[in-house]
Parts: C-alpha cells; structure tokens; sequence
C-alpha cells in the first residue's frame, strides 16, 4: 500500500493489489459497475472486471484479480452503437472530481499520446506518462478504474445512494 500525501487535500492511500487474488467477483464491484452504467449514459460499457492474471506486459498481479477493477471502453459496436470518448471523457470528469466520493483509487486512461495517462488518490492529479508505462497505449477505447476495497465492501445501498448523490443529471 503506498501511504497518503499529508501535503495533498485529501490524499488518501493507494492500495494496488496488496490485498491479493479474490475468489471471485465482488458484490460491490458489481454494483459499482451497474451504477457507472446507468449514469454513464451510453458512452461506455464493462469491457471486464474480475480475473486472476497478471498485468498486461508485467509479472504483477492486476488488481482485476482483487475484484476491484473495471475497464469501461468506449469503442462503438453493433451492441454498443451510443459509446463514444467524448461522452466518455465527460463522465470521467465527474468521477475524478468525486472520486473520494465513490471510492476511486485509480483511473488509467490508454488513449493519450503519448503514453497514456494515470489518476491516483495518493496525489489527486492526472501523470501523463512520458515513457511506456501502460500496455496497449496510447490509443486504447477504454479507461480503468480500481475501487478501495473499503468501498465495495460496504452495502449495495450504500453504494447506490453514492452515486445517487454525484450525479443529479446525466453528463452531455
């Protein structure tokens, strides 16, 4: 776990994987991902959430395997005619600007040239990464999300009345 930033407004700790592998998904993951949906307003869908693997490009257990990560894409199909980036970036803001609201630890966003970029809670800013840091960016469709385990492990309630209170109208 890497420490909060006592110089930074409401910096909180990161927890990256060190809770470990999951035995399977969790319940307020899941429903942390109905929410995004429903207020997300077709600009994206669930391109997955949990498994056991590793990192792409790495030898490090992903958080998908924790349970507490999503990748949301953006890429438009036959399934998902209305996902699109714009709509997608608007969300985003949104989530950033409430994200100790809803839990967020950490947002990676793979499309930026011209590596990417990462939001963290341990600094409560955007990195845009100068060298290789993401597989698949830049240009990538989706974003990834990572959720603090205190979050999706309270009340499916508690969850929904979250983003309840954050999204008084769908973004544009």
């Amino acid at each position: 776990m890497i420490p909060a930033n006592p110089k930074i407004v409401n910096s909180r700790p990161y927890t990256g994987n060190s809770d470990g592998a999951a035995a399977g998904p969790l319940p307020g993951m899941d429903e942390w991902i109905r929410q995004a949906i429903k207020y997300g307003g077709g600009a994206f869908w669930n391109n997955g959430s949990w498994g056991i693997r590793n990192m792409r490009g790495s030898e490090n257990l992903s958080v998908h395997a924790t349970g507490r990560a999503v990748d949301l894409s953006y890429r438009p199909s036959e399934k998902y005619p209305t996902a699109n980036r714009k709509g997608s970036m608007a969300f985003l803001r949104i989530l950033i600007a409430n994200a100790n609201e809803l839990g967020i630890e950490q947002v990676l966003d793979y499309f930026p040239k011209p590596f990417g970029r990462g939001w963290r809670c341990d600094r409560q800013r955007w990195k845009s990464y100068s060298n290789p840091t993401l597989a698949g960016s830049p240009g990538g469709d989706w974003f990834h999300v990572e959720i603090a385990p205190a979050f999706v492990n309270q009340p499916l309630n508690l969850i929904q009345q979250a983003f309840k209170r954050v999204f008084t109208e769908l973004p544009q």
